[in-house]
């Protein structure tokens, strides 16, 4: 069963509650809690699960997760939290079932490590946060509900609605799938100003705000305005490089047409139309045709030096690890070696699954394009809009063109991947990767951050990409 909704619609509460009905009707028997990595779940089903629980304060961290605490922190109902294992055991069922000991285990699990699902029988499972969670996945977590004791084998799942597999699994009419659609209109437990706050228009919000899901037809970015809309001052900035200012290169490898571009954290303050939380713009580029990847590599270390700029960190292509064609090395490394004078960091790439995963790239990119308060934190130098250097010919986009023409399959809306039909997808690929490596992917914001008058503070939104210690 899903129950599938936009930001702050009880997605997470529900499933919570679908565990503790689990747990009174197959006492003893053991249930998995699957999220798409150990951090998110600390934000999202561990938060949650501590409002849920009586008497519960906060959850164990370190030595406060000795039996002795356990109650403590996390009230009369629970009886152990095992650490090491990632198992919650809860003073319910017979004193004798499943084992001398009695009670009933919740399993954690991460579908980022999907051998932390292996291993065990389960009566039932919650999937939370399915969007970011790879078709992979999902099938290990589905396998693993079989435990021959229980009446019914329960699944639900929750989340935002996407295409791909939960299309296809929920929305497809699949024999024993069924899925509940909740707004966040609907829930009247939210702060007055969250649902208008989050400022969500076309596509976005139909997923992530009525819990619809969306056909992805046409263009994939339709976020970058390059023109003004109304009050909107759009996504394209008349900007010149500091040298000041942070400074990250972000790369695509692609044989003889390989892409990097040079993006910049401009402070607030800088220019008007960066907002309070500042803006990351993409200010020059080097576009490749026909040009073998040592040439490319020189002439992106050129473009650094000309800006006076110091690159703390290239992020891009994971595939760079693996040897070239026309060198016989890695790519990373024929990189690495031209930038020597101008990098004062490292070589950076995505290594989870969950960033990894296109349609989780594109939904950070597309949050940075247009946040959920109405903000642009990811804009383009002017300069590069220009016909110039909009269009290097034979087919070869820089990132202007590549936002405005990277688009869906025709004719398949059930596909969450962008078309491959053109040579757009090289600039895009490679400022999604950037985007994910500083940011990680798109996450709900925070109730009471974005909510001035319930937090007392400034009503800023919180974003993903925080750096959060696994337990």
């Amino acid at each position: 069963m899903g129950l599938f909704g936009g930001w702050g619609s009880g997605k997470t509460a529900a499933g919570l509650g679908e565990c503790w009905r689990n747990t009174c009707y197959s006492p003893g028997l053991p249930g998995i809690l699957a999220s798409p990595s150990y951090p998110m779940q600390r934000r999202t089903l561990l938060k949650q699960l501590v409002k849920l629980l009586p008497g519960a304060r906060r959850w164990p961290r370190g030595p406060d997760g000795a039996p002795s605490r356990v109650k403590r922190h996390l009230g009369p109902l629970v009886r152990e939290w095992r650490s090491d294992d990632k198992v919650l055991t809860l003073d319910v069922g017979d004193p004798k079932s499943p084992t001398s000991r009695g009670g009933t285990d919740w399993h954690f699990g991460s579908c980022e490590r999907p051998t932390t699902l292996e291993g065990s029988e389960f009566a039932w499972g919650l999937l939370d946060e399915p969007r970011l969670v790879s078709e992979h996945g999902w099938e290990v977590f589905n396998s693993r509900i079989r435990d021959p004791r229980a009446k019914v084998l329960r699944k639900s799942v929750t989340g935002v609605p996407a295409m791909g597999w939960m299309d296809e699994q929920f929305n497809r009419g699949v024999p024993g799938r069924a899925y509940v659609r909740a707004s966040s209109d609907d829930n009247p437990y939210l702060p007055p100003s969250y649902v208008t706050q989050l400022n969500l228009t076309g596509r976005r919000a139909q997923a992530f705000r009525h819990g619809f899901f969306v056909h992805l037809e046409g263009t994939v970015y339709d976020e970058y305005q390059p023109l003004k809309q109304g009050d909107d001052a759009g996504s394209v900035i008349d900007i010149q490089p500091n040298p000041m200012w942070p400074t990250f290169l972000f790369i695509d490898f692609g044989r003889k047409r390989p892409y990097a571009g040079l993006m910049q954290q401009v402070p607030f303050g800088a220019h008007p139309m960066v907002p309070p939380s500042g803006a990351d713009v993409v200010m020059d580029e080097v576009v490749a045709v026909d040009m073998r990847e040592p040439i490319h590599a020189e002439r992106t270390a050129a473009m650094c030096r000309r800006w006076g700029a110091q690159v703390l960190d290239v992020w891009c292509d994971p595939a760079g690890t693996t040897p070239n064609s026309q060198t016989g090395l890695p790519s990373m490394q024929v990189y690495e070696h031209a930038l020597r004078g101008v990098l004062v960091g490292g070589m950076r790439y995505c290594t989870s699954p969950i960033e990894r995963y296109k349609p989780n790239r594109v939904d950070a990119v597309s949050g940075r394009l247009m946040g959920s308060d109405g903000a642009r934190r990811l804009l383009v130098r002017k300069a590069l809009t220009e016909p110039d250097r909009a269009n290097y010919g034979d087919g070869v986009a820089g990132i202007h063109r590549a936002l405005l023409g990277l688009t869906y399959p025709k004719n398949r809306p059930h596909d969450p991947r962008p078309s491959k039909d053109g040579v757009n997808d090289h600039p895009c690929d490679a400022l999604e990767y950037l985007v994910v490596g500083l940011y990680g992917v798109v996450e709900p914001p925070d109730i009471m951050a974005i909510n001035s008058a319930a937090s007392g503070g400034s009503g800023r939104v919180s974003h993903g990409g925080e750096s959060y210690a696994e337990w």
